[in-house]
Parts: C-alpha cells; structure tokens; sequence
C-alpha cells in the first residue's frame, strides 16, 4: 500500500535557501531550521493552526554542505548550532526565556577554532543522571581530526554549572588520513551516542573515502573517569560518499544513508548484532546529480526508510527485504530533505521546492 502523505508549505517567501534540519519534541511537533540565501538562520515550527518561523537574532551561517544543528529538549526549548560565515568558528545557540548564543571552545575546551563539517543533537537523557540530560552534543572536524564536544557538568562535581572544560575530545586522530568528513551524530534507545562520517585519504595519495563509525564508550570504572571511543570502518571499499545520515531502530540495528559519487547511486550501510553486519546496499542509481542530501530513519515495523530528492522530485525509500526497496514518489522538490519518525510512528519530512520550504507528514 502506498505512503499517503499530507504536504503543505512552510514559508510561502521563496526564500529558503537550504541547509534543512529537521526536528520533532516530544509532543510530535515538528520544527524546522534552515537559511536563507544571505545566510540568515530561521527556525518555524508548526504551531496548531499554522507555521511560525522566527529569524534567530545571530550572525550568518556559511553556506556550505552542512546542515544546521537542530534539537529540541525535554523542556521543548530549541538547541541551534552552525559554523559561522565570518569565522568558521562553531555557533551554538539556545533559547530558554530569550535566545542565548556562543561560540564553542572547539580546540580542546580552551578557544573557538576553524571546524568543518560540523552536526548536533540534545539527549533529552531518559537514562541518565538529571544534570546530564537535555545537553547539546556535538561533532566535528578540526586540524585534521573528529572532535565531539558537549556542555555539562564535571562528571565529579554534577552539581556544579555545565561547562565545554573537559568535555572537548578528539574521537579519531589524523594520520595518513583526514578524519571526520560529513559528521552525523545520534543517540540509540540506549543512550549510546554514536558518530558517523568519513575519512579521506588523499594525504596517502589515494582519491578515495571509508565510512567509519565511532561509539562512545561512557567512563563508569570510577568516579571521573573520562569517556572514550570506539572506532570501526564499516565500508573500507573504494568509495566516495557524502552527506550521511544515522538512524538507529529499538532492537539495535542501525543504518546509515549516503550518496556516492562514484556511480552516482544511494547507498544504505547497516550495521548491528546480526551475522552479516556491517551490510553496504543500494537503495538506487536513480540520482541525477551529486548534490542530494538524504535522510535516514527507523518506522515501528522496524523498517529502514531513506527520504531524498533527485529529478526535481522528493522521494521515500522503504527497504523491504535483502537488497529490495520500495520507492514512492511524495511530490515535486526534494532538495535538502530530512526526515524524522515521530513517537507514534508517522514519518515527518522536509524539503525545498523551488525556494519554497514544505513539510510533510505521513497519515
């Protein structure tokens, strides 16, 4: 049976430029950052009659393969964070009573710095100690390497205020590779924060990329002891895939979505407790250029689903067996789409047609 979603727009200005995130809190509220073409970030989110957008009182974002790092806590307060157009230094941004913004220390907890390809998410914590919850994560590249930074308190002093000291950490060092090109970056049901990106080894003299992924391993042992990472290459084949997007599903598969430019063809990895992970699949070869940004994400049937654009059409990609998908036409547009899957099951979309932000949601 086909996908029946309901579409609308969201801005009606013909001024999205691109950049789409796209975010759904706890009471199954979609929001939506995105900029416009001066790089001016706007945040709309779907009040009960219609969309509310609001121009962030902060400097402009770069226009760059990067999306803006959108989350909503547990308090329903939005998270924001981009790289800077002026600096490329790494903007966060939330609004309690009013918006409040800054520049995060991203060499090593101690100064702002030049980042690449920078991402974001909120744990809204369910799991964890209250002065842990609802903080900003982040992951991104800088002199070479992928960093994660956070803002919380001192593992030995929870009561303290949040603070970047300390929580400012290489993931995966540089060597005769680059590491951290087009991080993505979620929580599974467990908490368990993992990210995702690649690497590039054209400092080897090889024009080639690997998907990696790294699982942060919490320090439990004793009282401060500091996180660390886990690293694996889940497709060390000759690739060159961007613009990767991370889902994880409750029974502990995860799957991760990717253009690759070689062959002009959307990819899928997947990768969990089953015997033939990780597993590399095309969802198609029907990409007609190497600018489509998909989304991942898990239904409650426990199926992978992929929403991208290509053709000038927005697509919804549903895996229904080894090798196999489903591929539905939703409507015109698809540039920049991003997808979330609410807490009742309903797929939630976004994307641009024609300078037009549009939303929609599944039945």
């Amino acid at each position: 049976m086909a996908t029946a979603f309901f579409t609308e727009v969201v801005d009606a200005s013909r001024t999205a430029h691109g950049q789409v995130s796209l975010a759904v809190d706890a009471a199954n509220t979609p929001w939506i950052a995105f900029t416009t073409p001066s790089g001016e970030v706007v945040l709309a989110r779907r009040s009960e009659t219609e969309w509310v957008c609001e121009q962030l009182p902060a400097e402009p974002a770069a226009h760059d393969d990067y999306r803006i790092g959108l989350g909503i806590d547990a308090s329903f307060q939005p998270h924001v964070a981009y790289q800077s157009r002026a600096t490329d230094h790494l903007i966060y941004g939330v609004r309690e009573t009013q918006w409040s913004f800054e520049e995060v220390p991203t060499a090593a907890g101690l100064f702002p710095e030049r980042v690449r390809f920078p991402s974001m998410t909120v744990n809204q914590g369910i799991f964890s100690e209250p002065p842990f919850r609802n903080r900003p994560h982040f992951a991104y590249q800088a002199g070479l390497r992928l960093w994660h930074a956070t803002k919380a308190p001192p593992k030995t002093d929870p009561g303290k205020p949040p603070t970047w000291r300390k929580n400012v950490h290489v993931v995966d060092d540089s060597n005769l590779a680059e590491k951290g090109w087009f991080t993505t970056l979620a929580f599974d049901s467990d908490e368990t924060l993992r990210i995702a990106s690649f690497d590039d080894l054209s400092p080897s003299g090889q024009s080639v990329r690997r998907l990696r992924v790294a699982t942060m391993i919490p320090g439990t042992d004793f009282v401060g002891q500091p996180d660390s990472w886990q690293v694996q290459v889940l497709n060390g084949d000759q690739v060159l895939g961007e613009h990767p997007s991370m889902a994880h599903s409750i029974t502990g598969e995860s799957v991760i979505s990717y253009i690759e430019r070689r062959g002009l063809t959307l990819n899928v990895c997947m990768f969990g407790d089953f015997p033939e992970s990780p597993a590399v699949e095309v969802v198609t070869d029907d990409v007609d250029n190497d600018h489509v940004y998909p989304a991942s994400g898990v239904s409650h049937a426990s199926r992978f689903c992929v929403a991208y654009g290509s053709g000038g059409r927005l697509r919804f990609a549903t895996r229904t067996g080894i090798g196999a998908f489903l591929i539905e036409d939703v409507e015109a547009g698809g540039a920049w789409s991003d997808m979330r899957f609410d807490g009742e099951g309903s797929a939630h979309v976004a994307h641009i047609a024609a300078g037009t932000l549009r939303y929609g949601v599944t039945a």
